[in-house]
This record gives C-alpha cells, sequence and structure tokens, in this order.
C-alpha cells in the first residue's frame, strides 16, 4: 500500500506550497499586488468548475487497455512537472498574465492526477472501515510530501540565509524529482479493480440523482468549509510567522512542526472513524479545530520553540481535513451507485476536489483582498503598523473558527453511517449478482 500511495506526497506537497509559499512568492518577490494576485487565483479557480467534472465523467466512462486511471495518471504527471517548473521558478520579471497562464495549466495536470490516484484508491475496497485504513495510508503520504516541503526551506534557513524565491525553487526541485519517481512506483504497485459494465441512464436521470443525494450535498458543503479553514492557515502563514512573531527566517522550522502535528494525529482520526463512525469523527476534529487557534492569539513574538509547539497542536488538524472527507465521499458514492446502477467514483471525487478548489481559492482571495483592505502590502516597501500585524493575527484565528463551526452544523445526523453503507452495499451486490 504504502507504494501505491507515494504519488500522494508530491501531490500534497505541491498543494501545501502553493499557498504557503507561490502566492508570498509573487507578493513579495515578484511585486504581484495582493489584490491582483486574489483576483488571478479566483478566476482560475472558476476553470476548474467545468474541467473537474467533465473529467471526472471521462474517466469513469471510457477504457482503456491499460486501464481508467493509469493513462490519466501520467498525462497529469508530466504536465504537472512542466507547470511547476514554471511556476517555482519564474524569471526576475514575471506580469499577472504569466501567473494566470501557468495556474491554468497547473491546474489541469492536478486534475488529472488527484481525480485518477484517489479514485483508483477509492475503488480498492467496499468495506466501511477497510476505506478509512486506505485513506489513513494515503493521508500518511500526504503529509510526509506536506513536511517535505517544510523540512526543505527548514534545512536551508540551518545552512544559510536563502531569500524566499531560492526556497521555493528548492521545493519546486524536490516536487519535480519526486513526481515521475512516485507514479512509476504506483503504477507497478496494485492493479485497477474490476468494475461491473456500467448500465445505461439519460443524461437527465444521472444528474437528478446527484443533484438528489443530500449525503453528497452536506459532505460537499462540510468539505469546503473545512478546506476554507486551512486555507486561511496556508495562506496568512509566511505573514503570521514573519510579521507578527518576527521569526521570518525560521518560517520552514515552523511549517515543519505544523506537518508534525497532523502527522501525529493521523491514528487518532482513523481509529476514532472505526470506533464510533466518520461524520463523528468529522465532529470532534472541528470541535478541536475550534479551540486550539487561541494558542496563536496568545503567542508572543520572536519565541521560537513556543511557536513551533503552538503549530504542533494547531497542526494536529490538518490531517482530518482530507482523511475524512474522502472516505466519506467513498461512501457517499455507494448510495450513487445503489441508485444509478453506476460506479461512478471518479465523479464524485472530482466534485470533492472542485469543493476543495473552489473553497479555498476563494478563501485565499478573500484573504488576500482583506489584507490589501487593511493596507497590509508588504511588497510596497512602506511601514506595516501595529494595527496590521494584530488583523492578521486576527484573520488566522477567528475566521477559521467561523468555518469549524459550519462543519459542525452540516455533520449533525449524517444520513450516512456504517450500517447505511452496509445495507447500501448488499443492494448493490444484488444489482451486480441480477
Amino acid at each position: 500500500m504504502s507504494g501505491f500511495t507515494f504519488p500522494a506526497m508530491p501531490l500534497a506537497g505541491f498543494l501545501q506550497s502553493k499557498y504557503i509559499l507561490l502566492m508570498p512568492l509573487y507578493a513579495i518577490t515578484m511585486g504581484l499586488d495582493t489584490k491582483a494576485i486574489a483576483g488571478i487565483f479566483f478566476a482560475t479557480k472558476m476553470f476548474d468548475v467545468v474541467t473537474d467534472p467533465v473529467f471526472g465523467i471521462l474517466s469513469d466512462r471510457y477504457e482503456t487497455p491499460w486501464g481508467r486511471r493509469r493513462p490519466w495518471l501520467v498525462v497529469g504527471t508530466l504536465i504537472l512537472m512542466l507547470a511547476i517548473y514554471m511556476l517555482f521558478m519564474p524569471g526576475e520579471q514575471v506580469g499577472q498574465g504569466y501567473l494566470f497562464g501557468w495556474l491554468i495549466v497547473v491546474y489541469v495536470g492536478w486534475t488529472l492526477t488527484t481525480v485518477s490516484h484517489t479514485a483508483w484508491a477509492l475503488e480498492l475496497s467496499s468495506d466501511y472501515d477497510q476505506r478509512t485504513n486506505i485513506t489513513g495510508w494515503l493521508q500518511v503520504s500526504a503529509m510526509i510530501g506536506m513536511m517535505l516541503v517544510a523540512l526543505t526551506p527548514a534545512m536551508m534557513e540551518q545552512l544559510g540565509s536563502p531569500t524566499h524565491a531560492e526556497k521555493v525553487a528548492a521545493v519546486g526541485w524536490v516536487l519535480i524529482i519526486l513526481l515521475p519517481i512516485a507514479v512509476f512506483v504506483c503504477l507497478r504497485s496494485l492493479p485497477e479493480p474490476a468494475t461491473p459494465p456500467p448500465a445505461h441512464i439519460g443524461f437527465r436521470r444521472a444528474l437528478a440523482i446527484v443533484a438528489g443525494n443530500w449525503a453528497l450535498l452536506r459532505l460537499l458543503a462540510a468539505n469546503a468549509a473545512i478546506t476554507a479553514a486551512y486555507a486561511v492557515v496556508q495562506s496568512l502563514f509566511v505573514f503570521f510567522v514573519t510579521y507578527t512573531l518576527l521569526l521570518g527566517d525560521r518560517t520552514g522550522f515552523t511549517l515543519f512542526f505544523l506537518m508534525v502535528g497532523g502527522m501525529v494525529f493521523i491514528p487518532v482520526w482513523v481509529n476514532l472513524a472505526k470506533r464510533i463512525s466518520k461524520h463523528a469523527t468529522m465532529q470532534l476534529a472541528v470541535l478541536y479545530g475550534m479551540f486550539v487557534p487561541v494558542l496563536l492569539l496568545l503567542l508572543p513574538p520572536e519565541r521560537l520553540w513556543l511557536t513551533a509547539g503552538a503549530f504542533l497542536f494547531v497542526g494536529a488538524i490538518t490531517s482530518a481535513h482530507e482523511l475524512l472527507p474522502r472516505t466519506m465521499m467513498a461512501d457517499v458514492c455507494d448510495h450513487d451507485q445503489a441508485e444509478s446502477g453506476n460506479e461512478r467514483m471518479g465523479l464524485y471525487y472530482s466534485l470533492l476536489q472542485l469543493s476543495s478548489k473552489l473553497a479555498a481559492g476563494l478563501m485565499a482571495s478573500g484573504i488576500y483582498l482583506a489584507l490589501s483592505w487593511i493596507g497590509f502590502n508588504p511588497n510596497a516597501g512602506g511601514e506595516i503598523s501595529q494595527a496590521m500585524i494584530d488583523n492578521v493575527r486576527y484573520l488566522i484565528v477567528f475566521t477559521p473558527i467561523a468555518a469549524y463551526l459550519v462543519v459542525l452544523l452540516l455533520m449533525w445526523k449524517y444520513p450516512i453511517d456504517r450500517e447505511r453503507q452496509e445495507e447500501l452495499r448488499r443492494i448493490i451486490d444484488e444489482q451486480v449478482g441480477a
């Protein structure tokens, strides 16, 4: 299983670095206005509204001699490698059009790889608890990738005084080297599971089943909210550590502890989901997430080890952000298959990923607009007042709390638990047998 989940390592590393390292690169080093960056990230997310579900449908529907998922995983990897190189190592003078164009390309590669790999993973088992184990392994690989993203600049900081651009370029090379190796290992690790021949249903019927799946709609909304909460931390991390905590030369070191917290808590979330239920575990996770940001509210500046300890506890929920919605989406797909007669894991995971992309993009854009509104513009060279610094602290603490409250309410009396999923699998088995 570790070989199969290997691609999650560089893929999660890219996702982590996109907001924490890449957006500040174009704001601080490239000199783009924070409002422009917000608009670009928002506009490129709108492109995914079309591409994600379209690709999900195509990958479910068309079988190749090499399988449904493998060819797209390879093509997406090649596209992603090129786009990472161009985004993480731009020339000295690049403009808004450059950032917009290569973000479009990177999102195409990201969609092809992540939808293919994760749909393949979720198809490996129909068991309620085994799906949690599989997504747990995916999350372990993902957290290792995020830790590598943090460890790379942290090591550079120990050896010298690298610029932010040099840190971003080093992370880019790590991702470019890891991607093809990880995908090659994955392709040789496990076969794609056999899927029953698709039943013919009309477009309107297929759309009605999706639109009427209330468990799906609630999960998509909860996933969007939990993603938005973490997007706040990602978008403000460099600014918070640099300007509020005055530890700009230790951003990589601090980020590493944020990721370690997520890694340590993976078995906690997995075991809780198996002992009680997935949606109840998500409620417990966001309850934790609503209280722990108070640590960031109380952090004094220039206290490195105290900061590292605080982010260790803040990071505990980061592994729940991906693990729980993924394993719950596999169960939601069972509901769809029982209704439609078709296994449409690619479509359903693409919808989950789309909700994450839109939420992260909108929240990151909103945060950068908020920074511009309060006058916080680090590339302008002007004075950053104490009021601006305090506002950054308030944003990183209180915005996630509001988002987690939404998740808590959406998961109340969630309709698919272990018993309901087992009932759905019996219905599906009867359909396949008939």
